[in-house]
């Protein structure tokens, strides 16, 4: 899974990909793996700078992400079934940019 993150504020944030050992996901989706570092780090000048043919990213083969957000498409069991996610920054709260409206079984 690659897991992105564009809350830069964030302790777990490396090159705009994220080191959190667990992500979780709010049912309002917000991240709650954001722990706030106390600086910005602006990665977007630099993130092509060191290897300019590959993007930062962070593919995990197991990765401990839980997501309590039922009503997203990805969601099976609290577990994300997306390739990957991206974590983008609302404001003061990180949110899962990844999440799509699941739309309602028919009877």
């Amino acid at each position: 899974m690659d897991i992105r993150c564009r809350k830069t504020s964030c302790r777990h944030n490396n090159g705009q990909t994220c080191r959190a050992k667990f992500v979780g996901i709010s049912p309002c989706a917000n991240c709650n793996s954001f722990v706030k570092c106390g600086e910005y780090k602006d990665f977007g000048s630099l993130m092509f700078e060191s290897a300019p043919e590959f993007a930062n990213s962070r593919h995990i083969l197991k990765v401990n992400l839980h997501c309590d957000k039922t009503s997203c498409l990805f969601n099976h069991q609290c577990k994300c079934s997306a390739n990957g996610i991206t974590i983008i920054n609302d404001h003061d709260k990180p949110l899962c940019g990844t999440y799509i409206q699941d739309e309602p079984k028919p009877n």
